[in-house]
C-alpha cells in the first residue's frame, strides 16, 4: 500500500485531498492545527492523525520525531498555510510574531518534514508537492509576510528538486482563487474574479488534478504549476 503525508488535512484543500488519496487506496497520514469535528470523519476512513501546530517549535520538533516511524513515504504534500496580512499599527514584537509564523509554517516546517522523510520517500521512489501561491512571483502588498515566506517556500522546492535527484522528485503547485472564504463579501469576489481571465472560482478539483499530474508523470522535477486560472497575468 503506498502512503501520503497531508500536512494541513483538517480544512478546505487538505480535506478534500485526503479523500481523493483513500479513495485510490492510498494509506493517508495527516496533520492538523486545531481539532475540528471533521476529523472523525477522516478517522473512519482509516486516516491516521497527528496534531501540531507548526507555528510552535516544540511541536513541530515532536511531530518529526513522529515520522521517523515511517519506513517507506510516496507522496508529502507540504499544504499547510496561514494567511494573515501585515499591519501598520503592528509593534516590533508583533511584526517578529507576525512573520516567525509565516516562516515556521511555510519554510522551517517543510524542511524538516523533508529532512526527517527522506530515507522513507528515497525507498519508495517517491515525490513531494510543495503548495506555494501566485503571490510568491507577485506579491501582495498587504500579505508582506506571507508572501516572502511563501517565494522562499517556492526557492525550496527548486532547491530539494535538485538536491534529491534522481531519487526523490519535488515540485510545487501555485493556486489562486480556489474557494472563497466566508468572509470574502460580494464586492471583494467580484474584484478577484474581474482579475481572473477564467473569471470564476476554481474549486478544489483543478488542484487535484494539477497534483495528480506531478505524482504520476515521473519526468516532471523541480517546476511549479499555476491552478490560478490566469489570475496570475492580472496586476493588482
Amino acid at each position: 500500500m503506498k502512503t501520503v503525508l497531508i500536512t494541513g488535512i483538517g480544512r478546505r484543500l487538505g480535506f478534500f485531498l485526503a479523500h481523493q488519496f483513500v479513495e485510490l487506496g492510498y494509506q493517508v497520514i495527516g496533520q492538523y492545527r486545531s481539532e475540528r469535528e471533521d476529523l472523525a470523519q477522516l478517522e473512519a476512513l482509516g486516516v491516521k492523525l497527528f496534531q501540531a501546530d507548526f507555528s510552535q517549535r516544540q511541536q513541530l520538533s515532536d511531530f518529526c520525531q513522529q515520522l521517523q516511524q515511517f519506513e517507506r513515504m510516496d507522496v508529502v504534500l507540504h499544504n499547510a498555510s496561514t494567511f494573515i496580512a501585515d499591519q501598520a499599527e503592528h509593534s516590533v514584537a508583533q511584526q517578529i510574531e507576525l512573520f516567525d509564523a509565516m516562516y515556521m509554517v511555510h519554510m522551517l516546517a517543510p524542511k524538516l518534514i523533508n529532512e526527517s522523510l527522506y530515507p522513507a520517500l528515497k525507498r519508495a521512489q517517491g515525490c513531494v508537492v510543495m503548495m506555494t501561491d501566485i503571490y510568491a512571483e507577485q506579491p501582495h502588498a498587504q500579505f508582506r509576510s506571507y508572501c516572502a515566506s511563501k517565494a522562499g517556500l517556492a526557492n525550496m522546492l527548486k532547491s530539494y528538486a535538485t538536491f534529491w535527484a534522481p531519487d526523490v522528485r519535488v515540485n510545487g503547485i501555485a493556486p489562486g482563487p480556489m474557494l472563497f472564504l466566508d468572509e470574502h463579501d460580494q464586492q471583494h469576489r467580484q474584484k478577484v474574479l474581474a482579475q481572473t481571465p477564467l473569471a470564476k472560482e476554481g474549486g478544489l478539483e483543478p488542484v487535484w488534478q494539477a497534483i495528480s499530474l506531478l505524482v504520476n508523470n515521473d519526468y516532471l522535477t523541480g517546476c511549479s504549476i499555476k491552478v490560478d486560472g490566469g489570475r496570475s497575468l492580472a496586476q493588482w
